[in-house]
């Protein structure tokens, strides 16, 4: 139902529009009666609302568009010739097409509108040009011209409305010059007062009041204020016609080049006033980066559609290639509101059909060899579109017969593209990329599907040339996935600005996950097998180093950072030796030289002026070992995994408590929060703080466990436990960790405060006794929790 209203607004919208152009035709018609070109303009504008009009059910409409094209064939095929009188009837029929419209916008149908002496004039001019008598006509009503607009100079009981025009308006404010129906005849309509109080209150207008005709209505007692306001409301609603308007594209790529200027000098103007340290330009400067922030978004949503506007043509592209290559393919489609810029779309448009075709015909198989296989007979065809690591990935994938490597290689050979040697150095992956050669196909005869060795070096093209990437992933007898990463082009990201070996790059915040410090000291960088990974929560990381992969100089393993990524699948860590701020970037092109590095999604400039490039996540994984050694990184998980099994995992939070390290459960762990000291006050002999409506009682770990600490810090470090609608606060020097890890080594102490030691990621830990620390900052916690069987009652 939400989809028919929406077809319904596109319809009235362009209807709209065409009515406007159609006018405009008509009147230069009347002055070129002999101008073929305008009247098959005309006549193609009609049919097109009669076909629509007659989709939607939409009768009255569709017949009196169906008379109007009638009448515009004859003079198309030359029957009759253009005559003023024709060009009159032929706008008094749009006058008709507008009444219905209105009519349609207001309540959703047609209304009691009558257009059949319209119709009736249309027939008469057709019969008139044959020389047929009026008899033989079709017996409607004869048609009423179009009435003066009428006054309220007279005293009549109820206003003459024609059915074959719009409705006679009433004397409103001279000043009224939008177009929109007087608040007069709206009040008449609705019932809520009669002709002669408006003709009155218009008469007072005359003679000099100029308040306007609502408030006149509304202070003399004449009208409801409910029935005024309700008329005023439906007076400035915005029509479907003003709702939208068209504007061309290459506007719209000017206003997003001068917005990508104008944030980057946003950018430089807050960095310049942050060193003044001016409040007043500091608040001008903050009140235009809010401005420039809520612009670059509004811009940028302009350009923005659905990836399924893309889609919509693949079903019966699927359907058709189904059928003449005698398989059953069924079509899954997830994240069609995956937006992407009107650009990319069209660049995606024919390489996405060039996939599709290809999984059709290479890749799903047949229903006898499906059977034959175990599987469904019927194939299942699965587009995928999502956002990840700043690009948008868009997946054709099959469950078909998958790539045969051997063949793939047999071909690559035969058609001299290949030399036997070299396909010993090659990774199955890398053979499987040769199908994007240009002349290459596995086809055994050329069919008009395919077999000619084009399309799918068409995919590689199209999608390199806006500096995108395909990949192929496929497994014999499973499937095969083809995936098309749609990299950054001409946008404003979120970004993360970063150092390593004195250069400065960018990284998209969105592939972003996490920060880790690393001190070389409780936190460092391990190796397995010679790569460096990183043991974040008990599981291994693997490392890249950015200084090693863009071959700069390389830093050591300590004081520097892991930034915690995600791209293809894989989560990997990228170390870097400062992570400087984040700030929105606007990305810019890369030139072909830059672009075959392979490393680099764009460039930028920021605040201070100096240009940095944003480096792509994804390359630079399948740049790194994550893309080799896959038997290294395997032993090393294997190794992870049985060492888990060794024991239960505990969930832990690690917090520091002077220099000790304290570890209390994470299901115990309700939130964590930190609170500036002047917050802190006092209840008796206990420290509280206001908290989400409540007193907070807080209890701080170090005098529990009797540590000594500073006490001149300016914020604390809290965990918030909470039950049943009563919370406590443990105060904590610092959150280390979390860790979900294999707590072995454990020893039983009988200090307060502590139900023992452990090793926790290597280093002895305590382990907290919570309800202890929990009856430090409250002692009549657990005695005054309500009955959980009363709370539910």
């Amino acid at each position: 139902m939400e989809e028919l209203g929406e077809i319904v607004h596109e319809f009235l919208m362009e209807s709209h529009e065409n009515l406007d152009q159609l006018d405009r035709d008509l009147v230069a018609l009347e002055q070129e009666p002999g101008s073929r070109e305008l009247i098959s303009r005309i006549f193609r504008t009609i049919h097109t609302i009669k076909g629509t009009s007659g989709f939607l059910a939409f009768s009255r409409l569709e017949t009196l568009t169906h008379a109007g094209e009638s009448l515009l064939s004859r003079l198309r095929d030359g029957v009759q010739p253009v005559t003023p009188e024709t060009i009159t009837t032929l706008l008094a029929m749009l006058d008709g097409v507008r009444a219905l419209l209105a009519t349609i916008e207001e309540s959703g149908a047609e209304g009691d509108i009558n257009v059949e002496g319209v119709i009736a004039s249309v027939h008469r001019q057709m019969s008139d040009a044959t020389g047929e008598s009026d008899a033989a006509a079709p017996q409607l009503d004869a048609p009423t011209a179009v009435p003066a607009p009428e006054s309220f100079e007279s005293d009549d009981a109820e206003p003459r409305v024609s059915l074959d025009a719009p409705p006679a308006p009433t004397r409103e404010l001279p000043d009224d010059k939008s177009g929109r129906r007087p608040l007069g005849e709206m009040l008449i309509e609705s019932g809520a007062i009669s002709q002669s109080d408006v003709t009155w209150a218009v008469q007072r207008q005359v003679e000099g009041d100029e308040r306007k005709l609502g408030t006149i209505l509304l202070e003399e007692g004449k009208a409801a204020p409910a029935a005024v306001g309700e008329a005023l409301q439906a007076q400035n609603k915005r029509s479907v016609a003003d709702s939208a308007i068209r504007v061309d594209v290459d506007l719209l790529d000017t206003l997003m080049n001068l917005v990508g200027e104008l944030v980057l000098a946003r950018n430089q103007l807050v960095r310049g006033v942050a060193e003044t340290a001016d409040p007043a330009l500091m608040r001008t400067t903050q009140r235009l980066n809010l401005i420039t922030s809520e612009l670059q978004e509004g811009i940028m949503k302009t350009r923005m559609q659905p990836i399924e506007h893309l889609w919509s043509k693949l079903p019966r592209v699927v359907r058709d290639l189904a059928n003449a290559c005698g398989k059953q393919v069924k079509l899954v489609m997830e994240g069609k509101e995956t937006e992407l810029d009107r650009s990319l779309l069209e660049a995606v448009k024919d390489p996405l059909t060039h996939l599709v075709r290809n999984a059709v015909d290479h890749g799903v198989e047949t229903a006898a060899e499906r059977l034959a296989a175990g599987k469904d007979p019927e194939g299942t065809l699965t587009l995928r579109a999502y956002h990840e690591g700043g690009h948008v990935t868009v997946e054709v994938a099959d469950d078909g017969c998958g790539i045969n490597v051997d063949r793939v290689a047999r071909t690559a050979v035969e058609r001299g593209l290949l030399r036997p040697e070299q396909l010993t150095n090659m990774d199955p992956r890398e053979i499987m990329m040769l199908i994007f050669q240009p002349g290459f196909s596995t086809a055994a005869k050329v069919t008009n599907v395919s077999g000619r060795g084009v399309g799918m070096d068409v995919v590689k093209t199209n999608i390199e040339r806006i500096g995108g990437a395909v990949e192929v992933d496929s497994t014999p007898g499973a499937g095969t996935t083809l995936r098309l990463t749609i990299p950054l082009t001409l946008a404003i990201i979120q970004a993360l600005t970063v150092e390593c070996a004195g250069e400065r790059y960018v990284v998209p915040q969105v592939a972003v996950h996490e920060l880790v410090y690393i001190d070389g000291q409780t936190t460092k960088i391990e190796y397995a097998s010679g790569a460096p990974v990183y043991r974040l929560r008990g599981k291994l990381l693997p490392l890249v180093r950015l200084d090693r992969a863009l071959d700069l100089p390389v830093g050591g393993d300590q004081n520097a950072y892991v930034i915690v990524l995600q791209a293809d699948g894989r989560r990997f860590g990228m170390v870097v030796d400062r992570v400087l701020n984040t700030e929105e970037v606007v990305v810019k092109a890369l030139t072909a030289r830059f672009k075959d590095i392979g490393l680099y999604a764009g460039a930028t400039i920021l605040g201070d002026g100096k240009v940095a490039l944003i480096l792509d996540v994804a390359s630079l994984a399948r740049r790194s070992h994550l893309a080799a050694g896959p038997a290294e990184r395997h032993a090393a998980a294997s190794a992870l995994e049985a060492a888990a099994k060794t024991g239960p995992v505990d969930r832990l939070l690690i917090a520091g408590v002077g220099d000790r390290r304290v570890a209390i459960p994470l299901d115990t762990v309700t939130r964590l929060e930190e609170f500036t000291v002047d917050r802190i006050e006092r209840a008796g002999m206990r420290e509280v703080v206001q908290y989400r409506d409540q007193i907070l009682p807080l209890a701080r770990l170090s005098h529990l466990l009797g540590v000594m600490t500073e006490l001149d810090e300016e914020r604390i470090s809290v965990v918030v436990y909470t039950e049943r609608g009563r919370s406590v606060a443990l105060v904590v020097d610092k959150i280390v960790d979390i860790v979900e890890d294999t707590v072995t080594a454990r020893r039983e102490v009988d200090d307060d405060g502590l139900l023992g030691t452990a090793v926790v990621q290597q280093r002895v830990t305590e382990l907290l006794d919570v309800r202890r620390a929990i009856l430090a900052a409250d002692p009549n916690f657990y005695t005054e929790l309500p009955d959980p069987m009363l709370v539910e009652a």
